[in-house]
Parts: C-alpha cells; sequence; structure tokens
C-alpha cells in the first residue's frame, strides 16, 4: 500500500502553518451550472433595472413628422448642356447639381428666420417662449436683445427638427417637419415650402444690391465699435485681461489666506513655548557647583580603620580604644549636622541655564519674525481684497458689454453663413421661378413617433447585461465548488464518490 505522504499533485497533503486553499478551477459547463444556481440573484437584480427602464420609455414623449414634396424641373439651358457634356463629364446629370442647390436653399437659416416669423413662439416652442419671457422679466432693459437670442435658438431648433433630402437621381425633392402637435408640424411644414418659394423667387429676381452683405457689414462695423468700448473699459479701469486678471487675484487671495492662516497658527504656538521657556528659565539658577573638595568621609573612614588596628593589640575597653571612639564619634557628629559636603567649592554657568536661554532667543526672534510676516500679510491681503471688490463693482457693466459683443459677433456669423449659401444658389442654373413646385403638400399626421420601443430595448439589454455580471461575480466568488469533477481538477487528488448536491 503506498504511502499516505505521496498522495496529492506536489507529493504531499501536510498543510503548512500559513497554507491558503486553491481557488475553485472552473470549465464552462462549471460556469453554467453556477449561473443557475444564482438566477434567483440575477433576477432580483435585472428586473428591477427592466422595471425602471420600461417606465422611463412610457415617459418618452411622441413626435409627429408631416411631410411633403417637390418637383423639379431643369431649364432648356440646362438640359442642353448636360446633354453636350455628358460624355466630356464622365455622365454625371446636371440635375444632380440643381437639386443639390435647392436642397442648400430649403435648408438655409433665412427659409427657417421666414416661416417662425409667421408664427408666434409660445405657439411653436412653448419652452423657449417661457425662457424668454423670464429672462426679459430679469432684465427688461435688454429685452430687444433678448428677443433676438430666442429667436436665433427657435431657428436652431427648427433647422434640427426640419429634413429635406432627394433619392438620386430623381426630381422629386422630400421635406419633413417634427413637432409635437400633428396639424402645428403640417400647418409649419406648409409655411416654410410657401417662404422657401418666395425666397427662391427673390433670390433669382434681378436684384442691384446685395442686402445680406451690406447688412453683414454693418454689423461688422457695430461689431468693431463694440471692441473700442470694450478696450475704453480696460484703460479706464487700468485692466489688461479682464479674466486672466480676476482668475489671478483670485487665485492671490486664496494662497495669502492660507499662507496667513499658518503664520498665526505659528505665532501662537510660539507664544506658548515663549511662555513656557521663560518660567522654565525663572526656576533655573544661572550658575551651579562644579567641584567639592571634602575629605571629612575619608577621615571616618582612617580612623575606623586604625581603631580595628588598636583591636589587635588592645582590649575594648581600654585607654587607647576609647580615645579614637571620642574622634569617631565626632567626625560622625560633625557630619550629621552638616547639610551636605563641605571644602573647597568650585562654581561655574549652568548649561541647562544657558540652553534655555539661547531658546528663548531664538523664540523672541521667531516671534518677532512671525509678527512682522503677519502685518505684510494682511497688508497684501488688503491689496488683494480691494482689487476683488473692484472686479466685483465692474462685473455687470462688463457682462453686459461681452454680452452685446457676443450677439453681434453671432450676427455676423449668421450672416456671413448666408452669404455663402446664397453664393452657393446662384451657381444654380436660372430657368425662372416655375422650374419648382409642390406636388404635395403636407397634412397633419396620423400617428406619431417616439423612442420608447429603442428606449425599452436598451434597457432590456442594460438590464440583462448587469444581471449577467452579477451572476458571474457572484459565480467567480462563490466558495466551494461547483461539482466533484472541479474539487478533482482543483485539488489533483481522485473523488471517489459525492454526497448531496449544493444548490
Amino acid at each position: 500500500m503506498a504511502d499516505t505522504g505521496d498522495w496529492g499533485p506536489s507529493g504531499s497533503i501536510q498543510a503548512e502553518q500559513g497554507y491558503a486553499p486553491a481557488r475553485p478551477r472552473l470549465t464552462f459547463v462549471d460556469l453554467i451550472l453556477q449561473l443557475w444556481r444564482a438566477k434567483w440573484l440575477m433576477m432580483l437584480v435585472g428586473l428591477p433595472i427592466f422595471a425602471l427602464g420600461l417606465l422611463l420609455a412610457l415617459q418618452m414623449p411622441k413626435t409627429f413628422e408631416a411631410s411633403g414634396q417637390f418637383y423639379v424641373t431643369p431649364g432648356q439651358e440646362t438640359t442642353a448642356t448636360s446633354v453636350g457634356n455628358d460624355a466630356a463629364r464622365g455622365g454625371t446629370p446636371e440635375l444632380e447639381q440643381v437639386i443639390q442647390g435647392e436642397l442648400q436653399l430649403i435648408r438655409s437659416p433665412t427659409v427657417a428666420e421666414r416661416t417662425l416669423s409667421r408664427f408666434p413662439l409660445k405657439r411653436i416652442y412653448p419652452e423657449l417662449a417661457e425662457a424668454r419671457d423670464k429672462a426679459v422679466a430679469a432684465a427688461p432693459q435688454d429685452e430687444e436683445a433678448i428677443d433676438f437670442e430666442f429667436f436665433q435658438k427657435s431657428v436652431d431648433t427648427f433647422r434640427k427638427n426640419m429634413w429635406a433630402g432627394a433619392p438620386p437621381k430623381n426630381p422629386v425633392i422630400n421635406v419633413a417637419f417634427k413637432h409635437k402637435d400633428p396639424s402645428t408640424s403640417a400647418e409649419i411644414l406648409n409655411a416654410s415650402m410657401a417662404a422657401y418659394l418666395s425666397y427662391r423667387s427673390e433670390l433669382f429676381s434681378a436684384r442691384p444690391i446685395d442686402q445680406l452683405t451690406a447688412q453683414r457689414r454693418r454689423f461688422e462695423a457695430d461689431l468693431l465699435k463694440a471692441d473700442d468700448v470694450i478696450s475704453a473699459f480696460l484703460r479706464r479701469n487700468d485692466i489688461g485681461d479682464y479674466g486672466s486678471e480676476r482668475s489671478t487675484a483670485q487665485g492671490l487671495y486664496s494662497t495669502i489666506s492660507a499662507e496667513l492662516f499658518g503664520v498665526k497658527s505659528r505665532a501662537s504656538a510660539v507664544d506658548g513655548q515663549l511662555a513656557r521657556t521663560r518660567s522654565q528659565l525663572a526656576a533655573t539658577p544661572p550658575e551651579q557647583d562644579l567641584f567639592i573638595e571634602d575629605s571629612s568621609d575619608q577621615t571616618l573612614m582612617n580612623l575606623k580603620l586604625e581603631r580595628e588596628e588598636l583591636l589587635g593589640r588592645y582590649r575594648e575597653g581600654s585607654q587607647a580604644v576609647q580615645a579614637i571612639d571620642k574622634r569617631i564619634a565626632q567626625v560622625e557628629s560633625l557630619l550629621g549636622n552638616k547639610d551636605g559636603a563641605s571644602g573647597l567649592v568650585r562654581r561655574g554657568p549652568n548649561p541647562t541655564y544657558q540652553a534655555l536661554e539661547g531658546t528663548l532667543n531664538n523664540l523672541e526672534a521667531e516671534a518677532e519674525s512671525l509678527a512682522g510676516q503677519r502685518i505684510e500679510l494682511e497688508r497684501q491681503l488688503n491689496q488683494v481684497d480691494d482689487t476683488l471688490k473692484k472686479f466685483t463693482r465692474l462685473d455687470p457693466e462688463w457682462s453686459e458689454l461681452q454680452r452685446n459683443r457676443d450677439l453681434l459677433e453671432q450676427n455676423v456669423r449668421l450672416l456671413s453663413s448666408a452669404e455663402q449659401s446664397e453664393g452657393t444658389i446662384k451657381q444654380i442654373a436660372q430657368d425662372g421661378t416655375d422650374s419648382v413646385k409642390i406636388t404635395s403638400e403636407a397634412r397633419a399626421p396620423l400617428e406619431g413617433s417616439s423612442l420608447r420601443m429603442p428606449v425599452a430595448v436598451l434597457s432590456l439589454l442594460f438590464a440583462g447585461f448587469t444581471a449577467l455580471m452579477v451572476g458571474l461575480l457572484r459565480a467567480l466568488t462563490r466558495e466551494g465548488f461547483a461539482s466533484p469533477r472541479s474539487l478533482q481538477r482543483t485539488t489533483g487528488l481522485p473523488v471517489l464518490t459525492a454526497i448531496g448536491r449544493r444548490s
């Protein structure tokens, strides 16, 4: 029979002190078994997440999309040019260039502005209208600038909800608009289509003066004036860069405040050390005994030795022994009456007193230095505080100047974009206003769409993923072995039998 010491993968089954058992080695089948055993925990984690996602999906708003169509007819000049140059240009149809130009025109900010100017903002975007009213109530003097700002926000929102496109090699342009109300979406889309045709008619007509360029130049002149006003404001208040100087002052205030707090704390500690050192110095003598020469103890010892020597020659009651006993008694009496040793005494400076005196001088010098630092830091802190108060006093005027300049810059940017779009549109063949016609007007949609289904599906996937991760974490951190085979793989020992199953 084999020795039990040979059992196991390492040839020994004896556990030494500090032995750490090996983690169970799981196969895919063991992992699936562990996941099945953790099914209730996975359901407990996944179902609430899916329920919350489903509740969020049910609360998603529904939007209605109205749609319409244009039909583009290229003019005779365009068609002839297309037929004559198809081979030279690789067969690219001229119609596609016309369609792309018309799409840019439909998506232009001018069409959006003309469309929104026909409706009150409260009807189309009530949230923006409410925010605008609150801003006007807070700053009634800037009502015109606030109206313009929120109107541009409504234009941006309109352009996000507006869609225009065309199939390849097809003269039909499809347009669509999304809104929460079905009738409003159809009405706004029809107004947008009409505004597009009107703007296109004006655009292709002869115009002696480029209105967009003239208006952009006026805004650029106003922007230069705004920059001059800001420069004069900075020079008048002796400020180079408003933002950076204010940030620097705020940082200096925090730094000096922290340093001043540290100086005050150290000064308080030094005061306590000074008081303690002064009390110790007052209780310490400046001088001490360095050397004392006293032979009384040696004389007593010599007399006792002499008595012992006499006892070797005389009896205890002899006259010689009595005489030396008398002398011993006198010396002992003398030593008992005086406080300590007496004789030649040498005195000198006390090292403890000198050390305390040096410590006192250092502490007094440090206290004086800390007092000077405190005065200087308080002066600097007051100076920085005055600077911050100055910026606080100038903040309203600076904010107004910056806001006006930002609005002017935004106007210049919008007009520049519109001017570029106009330059692109002018390259399209101008065959009159009859080349684009409405073939299908917008009607109120009967059914809306929302993100309920995508949100519900995403919540289901997220809940399943989270539950799976929890199950895997439970399976990988669970103590014990999933099956007899797992025990055999981990320990390297044969499993003879298994009693019961762990559920």
